[in-house]
């Protein structure tokens, strides 16, 4: 698990990131693919200022399959797929910023992961 800004998280907290990342691997089971090789995770949507945030107004952890080429994306209320078509890693920026505009993603979790798999 990677995370987009590093900083402690309470209990309550981490048992909302494993809720999540469960949500996300009941998906990929129901559908049979590849399981998300590559987890990425924001805290400050997860906990901010000693108060637990139970969802979000955009996606707060994405998973993506290299495999599979598919990224999944949770906001803490239902998790979604969208299929990249690429290398999530060979995206150029205007085309990681199109991606991102057409999914409803924040660029910089997007842009964050895909740095991810380029190292």
């Amino acid at each position: 698990m990677n995370f987009f800004s590093d900083r402690a998280l309470s209990e309550s907290a981490s048992n909302l990131i494993r809720f999540d990342e469960d949500s996300i691997r009941q998906i990929v089971s129901a559908r049979r693919l590849a399981a998300p090789d590559i987890w990425l995770v924001d805290p400050d949507s997860y906990e901010k200022n000693g108060r637990v945030l139970r969802d979000s107004n955009s996606a707060r952890m994405l998973a993506y399959s290299t495999k599979d080429q598919i990224l999944y994306a949770t906001d803490g209320c239902n998790a979604c797929t969208r299929s990249v078509g690429a290398d999530l890693e060979s995206l150029g920026p205007a085309e990681l910023k199109g991606f991102a505009e057409q999914n409803e993603l924040r660029l910089e979790l997007l842009e964050r992961l895909a740095s991810i798999l380029r190292s």
